[in-house]
């Protein structure tokens, strides 16, 4: 009835690459190669606690919590009926069953009325910054996790003051390794929208919850377009809940109707669900009923698709990164240079360390005149993301004008119309208007934006590439000529380099494949950058379209006396709405495009600054391991033995984790 086993034995394999990997950080350390030692350890350490993060979305009321607590075999979360989920829900292993907030920093300027006394009090306790987590009674997840619809409508637009909740619950599938991120409604509005889309790049599962009885509704359809495919996420899973409630002679009609819609956005299979049945039979150990309920297939296609496609990428970079640094930085380059300086008299070895002093002092000088060189080339780049977004501001702007003076709504309206007769209108041309924004917005992030940014930091990067081979060259020169000159330096493309010199494939916090280009590098910034930015400009906008302040401006300021006909009508409603919609965009448009190039220019700086990193590290790899030879000849001729065959130790040692890392990514990948 579950799918553990597979987890478990990914675990073992975590476990098993964790241990190598402490084993090389003590050889590497033995080697007086502190840096690296570093980033082994902190390698080790987001292995180690390296999970399965397993994202559930979908529009409200099509049953997520009760998928959710169906995937987890208890009735972990609520499944609330009415209430609406307003903030992220982290369902994570723990001894004992708890719940735990984060806050955001800094929090939304206004905020939402109802929150708890605790909350409150505990916001103030801090000054309402930089608040610390604040563990609560997980019964009382449901008063701080969910907005209820009985409030007033504004307040239920207000943004969460909460960036997460981490609810820890002892059950064995979270032990071992697996989080489930429960989030809110796509269709709740688009504060809380933004809030899913930043999750997205940070799962390795993306699970979109359907209803059966409302199947691939057109918000959906958007959502999957213009979020999930033009983002490239292309293995989503979808999840047909409610299936039992379909009539047996429709349920063939409604497969090949999903199969038409979804196909196309998912290399996965879709699947037809009952989440209350799959719930009811694990919670009452009755096969039959889970059979039944389509999640057996489900669960065995999701445990296979993380412990080996997602699993096979969370470990064979770490490992392969860990070979690379015991072959061409330990086992060719460091173990024969201090091979190479023991063989030396000690008076030789201070001697071409003293000459090599100057040189790398010159080096450190050219690595600070390289990080100004890429600092000044970010800024310069500033301006044109900035000009670019103010023109998509602008064209947004017209374009908008144009939608909504073309559209006809549907909705019935009188020559003296009822509040909820301009309530209908306004809400429909503004949901068009939304939808129209929406697609704008994806086509100028995916067009405009994302081959900006690439062709900007590709020109960035490229520009300081030979300068930064040449500080690399120079070091590996002056390793050379420290330790006596008899050994050739294993030659390391520029970009893997630096990915190595920083530790774990991660540059700013982004994961770089080391292909030893300069475009692997900017590609991979480009689309981290784009995304992120292209969600803050979108939300953005469509923040701007609050259609229930819309409608009490109408209802307050449209006259409609004398209307001649329903197109009169609409055209007065237009005319009040129309200046409403565009000026809070054009007002905002300065601020908009300067938060934009400032989040692009913040991206850039930090790699660059991880680029000028990896010039230090290999400085101070060469400083103290020459300076740890030193000392140990200082110490007199037992030490240099002693410390040849601790050479020759680490040698052997590095060889066979060679063999077993070897081994290791052979069964990764077959």
């Amino acid at each position: 009835m579950n799918n553990y086993e597979q987890y478990a034995e990914f675990k073992e394999k975590q476990l098993e690459l964790v241990d190598m990997l402490t084993k090389s950080a003590g050889v590497i350390s033995e080697l007086h190669m502190t840096q690296f030692r570093d980033n082994l350890n902190r390698i080790g350490d987001k292995v180690h606690n390296e999970s399965f993060r397993i994202l559930v979305v979908g529009t409200f009321k099509n049953g997520k919590s009760t998928f959710i607590n169906s995937f987890l075999g208890e009735n972990v979360l609520p499944a609330y009926s009415l209430p609406c989920t307003a903030v992220i829900n982290e369902v994570k292993w723990g001894e004992e069953k708890r719940a735990v907030i984060h806050f955001k920093n800094p929090l939304p300027e206004k905020l939402p009325a109802g929150i708890p006394e605790r909350g409150v009090a505990h916001m103030h306790k801090f000054a309402m910054h930089d608040i610390p987590p604040l563990e609560i009674p997980y019964e009382e997840i449901q008063d701080y996790a969910v907005i209820p619809f009985d409030k007033d409508p504004k307040e239920m637009l207000l943004e969460s003051p909460y960036e997460k909740i981490e609810l820890f619950w002892p059950l064995e599938l979270l032990k071992n390794g697996v989080e489930i991120i429960d989030s809110p409604g796509l269709n709740e509005h688009a504060t809380r929208t933004k809030v899913t889309m930043g999750y997205l790049a940070k799962t390795d599962a993306i699970l979109f919850v359907l209803n059966a009885q409302q199947l691939c509704s057109q918000e959906e359809i958007r959502f999957i377009e213009n979020d999930l495919a033009a983002q490239g996420f292309t293995d989503p899973f979808f999840i047909v809940n409610r299936f039992d409630l379909i009539p047996q002679g429709e349920r063939e009609m409604m497969r090949r109707f999903a199969h038409a819609k979804l196909d196309e956005f998912t290399s996965n299979d879709i699947y037809f669900v009952s989440s209350l049945k799959a719930l009811e039979g694990k919670m009452n150990s009755d096969s039959k009923a889970f059979e039944d309920s389509g999640m057996a297939e489900l669960e065995a296609r999701l445990s296979d698709f993380l412990t080996k496609e997602k699993g096979k990428a969370k470990l064979s970079q770490p490992a392969r990164e860990l070979k690379r640094i015991l072959d061409e930085e330990a086992l060719y380059k460091v173990i024969p240079m201090q091979r190479e300086a023991l063989s030396s008299s000690l008076d030789d070895v201070k001697a071409r360390y003293e000459r090599a002093k100057p040189k790398l002092e010159q080096l450190k000088l050219e690595k600070e005149q390289l990080k100004s060189r890429l600092m000044l080339r970010v800024e310069q780049a500033k301006p044109e993301f900035r000009r670019a977004a103010l023109r998509n501001i602008t064209n947004t702007v017209n374009s908008l004008t144009a939608w909504v003076n073309d559209y006809e709504p549907q909705s019935k309206i009188g020559l003296i119309p009822s509040k909820a007769q301009i309530t209908a209108v306004v809400e429909e041309i503004n949901d068009y208007a939304a939808e129209k924004l929406e697609t704008a917005q994806v086509e100028w992030r995916a067009n405009i934006l994302e081959p900006l940014v690439k062709e900007r930091s590709a020109e960035i990067f490229e520009s300081v590439e030979a300068d930064l081979g040449k500080i690399f060259n120079e070091i590996d020169r002056i390793n050379v000529d420290i330790s006596g000159n008899t050994y050739k330096v294993k030659e390391v493309p520029t970009w893997k380099r630096v990915v190595g010199a920083v530790g774990g494939g991660l540059l700013g916090g982004i994961p770089l494949i080391a292909s030893g280009a300069s475009t692997g590098l900017s590609a991979d910034l480009a689309k981290t950058a784009a995304l992120e930015v292209g969600s803050m400009v979108l939300f953005a906008a469509l923040g701007m379209l609050n259609p229930v302040t819309l409608i009490g401006i109408i209802i307050g300021t449209t006259i409609f006396t004398g209307a001649k006909n329903k197109s009169e009508v609409i055209k007065r409603i237009k005319a009040s709405l129309l200046p409403e919609m565009t000026g809070k965009l054009a007002d905002t448009a300065d601020e908009q495009a300067t938060a934009l190039a400032e989040s692009i220019g913040r991206n850039l700086t930090e790699v660059a600054d991880q680029v000028v990193k990896s010039v230090d590290v290999e400085i101070l790899s060469t400083q103290e391991q020459i300076e740890g030879i030193i000392r140990e000849m200082e110490k007199g001729r037992e030490n240099i033995e002693a410390r040849e065959a601790v050479l020759k130790a680490c040698e052997e040692k590095i060889k066979d984790l060679n063999n077993g890392l070897t081994n290791f990514i052979f069964q990764l990948i077959n």
